[in-house]
């Protein structure tokens, strides 16, 4: 711990002299000090350091057995956890609402008052505990909570123990490597849990407490007037409802108790080690500081196998041999003290970029061991693909495409790292409202092993009581994944599955809880390359194997592991017996390659906007220069556009338009004459309309979308014909196809020298405005006086068809001028405008619509 203690002691020592302890507790935060100098409202938290003095000291330090008796292999070790900080670690099984809950492999169940819970399968339940924050706000004392690991019975002991409170290993010192934590590890322990109690004070167990926990480091706090607020006690022992550590406390669990010992394997040899020691090495405690948890002390083991007996090296590949050039492949060595690589490196682990074979001399405590050869290979990586873009109107989803080498494509949202958002040679995005950048890349997998092997099933069975563990020895002929094994269990139980390589290395271990029967165990053990391997499984407490079985009979060496990938040779039984674990599960990595990826852009356009300018000659007043808005004013403009009812064809997501609340409130030149229906047209086939809007013309002649502003169409930028047409006047087109984007373009069809399609497309009045022909009753595409389906007969037909001077009101198409009258006979009669239309002299004429 930092020196800084030591200053803040000394400032305090005259102060606490005067104030009685009871000022601060863990009901009273009066006299209680902040971690950080004049505050008065902080959280109080502990800091748990891990004492290399007791370690090294406490009961005449480590004490190693020898591979023989009923302690064989054991190096037994003493951890002291003392509390330097400002506040008490405390834990409760039961939360604040006095509920409690247990985990039963991946089930949660919350109960409330009990103390005790059992799993349904029988397995021993995990408890989630919670830690107690201790929060000064001035003089009062608040608890808060927080959910903070979890705690399992120990039957041998009676009581609950805080899993993962300490781990416990022993290690070869990397000298390049400053955290003792990543040293390699040979062993490790198979204490998991303490119960946390105040198991004494700091000045009663001098050393213990100190301002740094790395090894022969640090100042003693052997005093309670060391910690400013040692009044922080709660007295906590290993209870079912409270347990912890309160503020200049330890807490010692000696090597006389279960589990207080590290498991060295057999074959083991004597030399210079480390043990290593860390408290809550998942940080599922809040503490003032994470980074004092762990120690380390040197031990010279000298009851195992004699220094320098000899043995062989092997080589890990934890990700396969295989890789894409211009990438590396990733070999790490037995551990050791030197290395040296048949390509000079000097590390434990190389990072190896050219194809070729390798192998490593490592010197360690079993002497100079020499590895046999690897070969690592290298393909060539795929080309970037080739994709193509799109342009959409936005908001929609866009259709990407690639081609590539690979066998298949994938698609990203980042030029590196990032999500899969989707495969395949066409990606159709989400629905984007703006450019989007997309990635794509190919890639292809040449498969690794992913096979069977070992004994298959149990032939001749013996159940197994209380029996000495015993190991299967294989060589493993290249890395390989041990994934999966088949046991057989005539009771549940939590099994040690240990790998180990010939010098007693422990290659790797799992933990697992084991039901009764035949079971599928997930290892996933990276296996390394190089002869004499042995795995075994065990019971976690006992270490002897309860209830698993072997084959006594049928058994016949040597088994092949799968794939060519190495073969189960023997068992430390002899060759007559075949132990526990079956139907091994192997695997290598695939190779997978993937490309570099390429840009595909997904752009969005606003689509093209109009400012499009037109007269209707029905409403048009030759005096204003502006057109009437009678149907406005009498409540007649229906609200939904009347085209779809009336049988225009929309196109382009046109159709259905609503107007906008108020709009046909506004008055003056901007208010509403009528519905218009606007087209946009192929420039290459003017008869083919691309997209269709319903809009509003005004009594300027503004033609606005239903929401008041110029119409927008989503259609991609590009050359259009745009047409305008009524419900009872004939359309009118531009007489080219217009550059259109979302930068309005002003088309002002009431100038005559707006060039249209067509002949005699508009009428002129007499102040030269140009303006679309009225009189097309029968919304088809002429305007007749006489003859079959002519225009006039609709309006004696709207007024009652007998008596010609009957007037009709209403939206009607028959209202020529759009006064909201149809009158057949009389003044401002809309019959009258057809006549004029077409020439006023010979009523057999036909005013043809100048549209394709």
């Amino acid at each position: 711990m930092m020196k800084r203690y030591l200053l803040a002691f000394t400032a305090l020592v005259q102060l606490l002299s005067n104030v009685a302890l009871g000022q601060c507790s863990l009901t009273n935060a009066t006299s209680c000090v902040c971690r950080t100098s004049g505050q008065t409202t902080c959280d109080l938290k502990p800091d748990i350091t891990i004492s290399w003095a007791a370690l090294q000291g406490y009961l005449s330090g480590p004490n190693e057995n020898p591979q023989t008796g009923t302690q064989a292999g054991r190096l037994k070790i003493s951890g002291s956890t003392p509390n330097i900080g400002y506040g008490p670690l405390e834990v409760r099984t039961a939360d604040q609402a006095g509920l409690r809950h247990f985990v039963c492999g991946t089930d949660t169940f919350t109960v409330g008052g009990q103390t005790g819970f059992s799993c349904p399968n029988g397995q021993n339940p995990k408890q989630i505990i919670f830690q107690q924050v201790y929060r000064k706000q001035g003089n009062a004392m608040v608890r808060n909570e927080r959910m903070a690991g979890s705690m399992t019975y120990h039957s041998a002991h009676s009581h609950y123990h805080v899993n993962d409170w300490t781990t416990m290993d022993l290690k070869l010192q990397d000298p390049s490597e400053p955290d003792p934590r990543k040293w390699p590890t040979v062993a490790s322990g198979a204490k998991i849990g303490f119960c946390l109690m105040d198991y004494g004070a700091c000045s009663t167990y001098p050393g213990h407490c100190r301002t740094s926990q790395e090894y022969n480091g640090g100042t003693a706090l052997n005093s309670s007037s060391n910690f400013p607020n040692y009044g922080l006690y709660g007295n906590y022992g290993c209870g079912t409802n409270v347990q912890g550590i309160s503020v200049g406390r330890t807490d010692i669990y000696s090597e006389n108790l279960d589990m207080m010992w590290i498991n060295v394997m057999d074959g083991l040899c004597n030399g210079n080690y480390w043990i290593v020691a860390e408290a809550d090495p998942t940080n599922v405690f809040v503490e003032e500081n994470d980074d004092n948890n762990y120690t380390a002390i040197p031990f010279s083991m000298t009851m195992q196998r004699p220094a320098g007996s000899g043995g062989s090296a092997s080589i890990l590949a934890p990700n396969g041999l295989r890789a894409i050039t211009g990438s590396s492949v990733r070999l790490t060595a037995t551990p050791g003290y030197s290395y040296l690589w048949s390509n000079g490196a000097t590390t434990r682990s190389i990072d190896v970029t050219q194809a070729g074979t390798y192998s490593v001399t490592v010197t360690a405590p079993c002497g100079s061991l020499t590895s046999s050869a690897v070969n690592v290979s290298f393909e060539a990586p795929l080309a970037p693909p080739t994709g193509t873009g799109a342009t959409v109107v936005g908001p929609a989803s866009a259709s990407l495409s690639a081609v590539g080498q690979g066998t298949e494509l994938l698609w990203y949202n980042a030029p590196t790292g990032g999500t899969v958002v989707g495969t395949g040679s066409q990606f159709q995005t989400p629905v984007i409202s703006s450019t989007t950048d997309y990635y794509v890349s190919t890639r292809s997998v040449s498969p690794g092993v992913n096979t069977y092997g070992a004994k298959t099933d149990r032939t001749g069975t013996t159940q197994l009581t209380n029996s000495a563990r015993q190991w299967l020895i294989f060589n493993a002929t290249e890395p390989f994944e041990l994934a999966s094994v088949k046991v057989y269990a005539a009771n549940n139980g939590d099994r040690h599955f240990v790998l180990k390589d010939n010098v007693g290395n422990v290659i790797e271990e799992r933990y697992v809880y084991v039901p009764t029967g035949t079971q599928r165990v997930q290892l996933n053990m990276k296996v390394p390359a190089g002869t004499g391997h042995m795995i075994t499984a065990y019971d976690d407490n006992t270490e002897i194997v309860i209830d698993l079985h072997r084959d006594d009979s049928g058994v016949s060496y040597p088994y092949p592991v799968g794939g060519g990938l190495g073969s189960i040779t023997g068992s430390t039984g002899g060759s007559s017996f075949y132990y526990y674990l079956y139907d091994w599960e192997v695997k290598t990595p695939d190779l997978v390659r993937e490309s570099p990826r390429s840009l595909v852009t997904a752009s969005v356009t606003e689509g093209v906007v109009l400012d499009l300018e037109l007269m209707l000659q029905g409403p048009y007043d030759l005096g204003t220069g502006r057109m009437n808005d009678n149907l406005r004013t009498l409540g007649l403009i229906p609200s939904i556009e009347p085209f779809t009812a009336l049988g225009f064809v929309h196109a382009g997501g046109g159709g259905g338009e609503t107007l906008s609340p108020g709009l046909l409130a506004v008055t003056g030149d901007e208010a509403v004459v009528d519905w218009v229906l606007v087209e946009l047209r192929n420039a290459n086939q003017p008869s083919q309309v691309m997209a269709t809007k319903s809009c509003i013309v005004t009594r300027a002649g503004q033609v606005y979308s239903t929401t008041g502003s110029l119409p927008r169409f989503s259609v991609l930028n590009g050359n259009y014909f745009v047409s305008v047409r009524h419900r009872n006047h004939l359309g009118c087109m531009t007489a080219t196809a217009l550059p259109l984007t979302a930068l309005p373009m002003n088309i002002d069809l009431k100038q005559p020298s707006t060039a249209v399609h067509g002949t005699e497309a508009r009428r002129l009045d007499s102040n030269g405005v140009a303006m679309l022909w009225a009189g097309n009753t029968r919304m088809d595409d002429r305007s007749m006086y006489t003859g079959q389906n002519n225009d006039r007969d609709p309006i004696l037909a709207a007024v009652g068809g007998v008596v010609p001077t009957n007037t009709a009101s209403g939206y009607l198409s028959a209202d020529t001028n759009l006064d909201g009258v149809v009158k057949y006979t009389g003044g401002g009669n809309d019959r009258d405008i057809i006549l004029n239309n077409i020439g006023g002299v010979i009523p057999t004429n036909i005013r043809i619509e100048q549209l394709p």
